[in-house]
């Protein structure tokens, strides 16, 4: 896929891997919108774009609560309004939780769920009719290594990220002869703002890393979507991670306890 000229979403695209995606694309020449729940950032994050490219048109800012049903529907409207269409949606909007299952509330399960999982059907539930108008179409969906097996103390994230998983692949088969795909990016430990605004419950202090620089993450995702690839699994750890949980699963159950030991905290 060719990316000039086309027509990307980007959610999430404030800061972290949003923002460096939004960066790339822009330097690839594609036509961009870019969505957060912050307007004010949004149109700092667009003249910088458009002043760092020269010669694109500028990035379509529209901010938007991902977890608010009619926020999403007025985003997706207000992209096929002002760009005509969207050829790439990459859903990349997300918070977490970290701590042990047994202290995080129902409360920040549904907020995961909210924004992790339901915010991106909407997203795509809005979109799909306008690409299978046009008769193609691109959906990335930003998932997890922690979505492959279940990660100690990102237990409620996790679930999240695998229902976005579980949806997807669905997705593929009930859109075969469409020619609108769908891709799944499986992004490890990444620097982003997401674990600083994280909800902490307690139980378990994070790992000190290292984490991957969202630069280097948001360069793979573009590479792959020129690529056409279906699946992107990002980092070692992730790639030993769905490896062995297919062929050595003990070993995966084993490791994950030695990682949840090593995190805990004392009462």
């Amino acid at each position: 896929m060719k990316l000039d000229g086309k027509r990307v979403l980007v959610t999430g695209a404030s800061s972290g891997i949003g923002l460096e995606l939004a960066r790339v694309l822009a330097a690839r020449g594609a036509v961009l919108a870019i969505s957060s729940r912050s307007a004010e950032r949004l149109e700092q994050v667009s003249e910088e774009l458009a002043s760092a490219v020269p010669g694109i048109r500028k990035p379509l800012p529209v901010a938007c609560d991902i977890a608010d049903e009619a926020s999403v529907r007025h985003l997706i409207g207000a992209c096929v309004e002002s760009l005509g269409t969207v050829d790439v949606l990459i859903n990349n909007a997300g918070i977490c939780v970290y701590g042990s299952v047994e202290k995080t509330q129902i409360a920040d399960f549904r907020a995961l769920l909210d924004v992790n999982f339901l915010g991106p059907v909407q997203a795509m539930l809005e979109i799909l009719p306008f690409m299978k108008r046009q008769g193609h179409g691109l959906i990335v969906n930003i998932s997890s290594v922690a979505a492959i097996h279940g990660v100690p103390y990102l237990g409620a994230y996790s679930a999240s990220k695998a229902a976005l998983v579980a949806l997807s692949q669905s997705m593929r088969a009930e859109l075969a002869g469409s020619d609108v795909r769908v891709m799944l990016v499986y992004p490890d430990y990444t620097e982003s703002a997401i674990f600083e605004n994280e909800t902490k419950v307690g139980g378990a202090r994070r790992p000190e890393g290292p984490y991957a620089p969202a630069s280097d993450v948001a360069e793979a995702i573009v590479r792959a979507i020129e690529a056409e690839k279906r699946d992107l699994i990002l980092g070692t750890r992730g790639k030993a991670l769905a490896f062995f949980d297919g062929t050595a699963p003990r070993l995966v159950e084993n490791a994950m306890r030695k990682i949840a030991v090593e995190l805990r905290e004392e009462e």
